[in-house]
């Protein structure tokens, strides 16, 4: 399972770099070519888009993720993914035809003005595509082949770079341009990931097995909804209290800060369905403690770099009007690591208890509601990243907890517990450093390097066993007596 793993995260690691990454990559044009509000309206339709793929099409991937694991039959397979494929389109056509009719109202609703109007409707256009692309490249992982996978994320990072930097860099066309961009890369990668099935999606349509996977799936819409809120309701505070011009450098931050999730992303993408076909392995359970130790062996110094490194970031990646950003860069960081963690304990997930699931996601959602209300109008854009990171703390004790009584994982807490306070002491560092740095300093830049190499090595020998850094070891002689 952990070679499988190592490779799969491999390919895993690059398709999200490609998918996630772009929102990186084009921070640098955008906030060059865009001004704070234009990229707060960018950064609402993502928020709007967040709860979109959540309920629209019922959490049906959730559903259809379950039910293939257990099925033994290629024919019971393709009957499942069909199903779920038609019923996606649908949801999302429908979803579509509504929202375009009410474009107006919406933009006055989601921007404080209906002069988004026409911009809306591109990003709903986008947003239904997505949703489908989603569903289909899903699929290509539930099937274990990264390989199309990653082409699938290709195709969408070329349509979306491609086009979306032609229309704003050189036809001028703003917000509009960013929007005709993600069109563009849904497209392609939807056509991509289909073309990758090779029939195994067809016309078939089992209502029996629609009702099976939205059984599962839908308990999930409630706690989709929560998670929505707990990622997304520190943006519609900064909207709301702090205007839309915040929200555009709150929204760079929070781009710069999903970067430590990128690694998590790519590692649930491998890891999540080794878990659901071999969580009755006695030796599963063993693995998944080992796969955390390297994790948080890997994360404590990455969590630190970014906090450290944040106004260089934000300095050589973005516009001057954003340098605020660097102030919650490391919050919202630690918010961004946090809220993927789940995929450590996987038990209810395992037992099918959506319901505790939601109940979860929900408290924290409540926590992270009253956080913003209380903490944004006092400390601005800094409140609204702490209870963010409050909320994210609560949601995966809460999942830990709930998880270990049903599917006991031997975690090493006290290994865990030294990577935290790594990562702790270097955002700390990082945060005092950059109340007072003006702009880059090489003499500086040299004292952070040398204090991530510090934690680095410290990390490898307080977080990680004597049997793991042999593992490590081995694996690092295969790959250099190799390359």
């Amino acid at each position: 399972m952990f070679r499988r793993l190592l490779r799969d995260s491999v390919i895993y690691s690059a398709s999200t770099a490609l998918a996630r990454g772009v929102q990186i990559i084009l921070i640098p044009v955008y906030t060059r070519l865009l001004g704070p509000a234009e990229f707060g309206v960018v950064d609402m339709v993502a928020v709007f888009g967040a709860l979109v793929n959540l309920t629209v099409a019922l959490e049906i991937s959730q559903g259809v993720a379950r039910y293939l694991a257990d099925a033994r039959d290629e024919s019971v397979r393709r009957s499942y993914a069909s199903t779920a494929v038609i019923f996606s389109i649908g949801a999302y056509g429908t979803f579509a035809l509504v929202s375009l009719t009410l474009a107006t109202p919406l933009a006055t609703l989601l921007f404080g003005s209906d002069q988004w109007a026409s911009a809306l409707r591109i990003g709903i256009a986008a947003l239904a595509i997505n949703g489908l692309f989603t569903l289909l490249q899903d699929l290509l992982r539930w099937r274990l082949a990264p390989g199309a996978y990653l082409l699938a994320s290709l195709a969408y990072t070329l349509g979306n770079v491609g086009v979306g930097i032609y229309l704003v860099g050189f036809a001028g066309a703003g917000v509009a341009g960013v929007l005709w961009g993600q069109v563009a890369g849904a497209i392609a990668g939807a056509a991509v990931a289909w073309y990758c099935m090779a029939g195994f999606v067809v016309v078939s349509f089992d209502v029996g097995r629609l009702k099976e996977m939205l059984g599962y799936s839908g308990p999930l819409v409630l706690s989709g909804i929560a998670v929505f809120a707990n990622q997304f309701v520190d943006r519609i505070a900064v909207r709301e209290l702090l205007g839309i011009d915040s929200l555009g450098i709150y929204g760079v931050a929070a781009r710069f800060a999903s970067m430590v999730g990128l690694v998590t992303v790519a590692l649930q993408a491998a890891l999540t369905p080794l878990v659901y076909q071999r969580y009755r392995d006695p030796g599963t359970p063993l693995e998944l403690a080992r796969i955390f130790r390297f994790y948080c062996a890997v994360m404590a110094p990455a969590l630190g770099a970014l906090a450290l490194f944040s106004p260089e970031i934000i300095a050589v990646f973005s516009g001057p009007s954003y340098r605020a950003a660097k102030d919650i860069l490391p919050v919202l960081a630690v918010s961004s690591l946090l809220t993927t963690l789940y995929i450590f304990a996987p038990g209810l997930f395992l037992e099918k208890r959506t319901g505790v699931v939601a109940g979860i996601t929900m408290t924290a959602a409540g926590v992270n509601l009253v956080l913003n209300l209380i903490l944004v109008p006092t400390l601005g854009m800094r409140g609204a990243a702490l209870a963010t990171c409050c909320a994210a703390a609560i949601a995966f004790s809460g999942f830990m907890m709930s998880s270990q009584r049903l599917y006991p994982v031997p975690h090493a807490w006290t290994r865990i517990g030294n990577a935290a306070a790594l990562a702790l002491v270097l955002i700390v560092v990082g945060i005092w450093l950059s109340s007072d740095q003006p702009g880059l300093q090489p003499e500086l830049l040299a004292v952070k390097s040398l204090l991530i190499g510090a934690v680095a090595l410290v990390s490898v020998l307080c977080v990680l066993n004597p049997d793991d850094r042999e593992l490590a070891w081995r694996w690092f002689s295969n790959v250099r007596a190799n390359a």
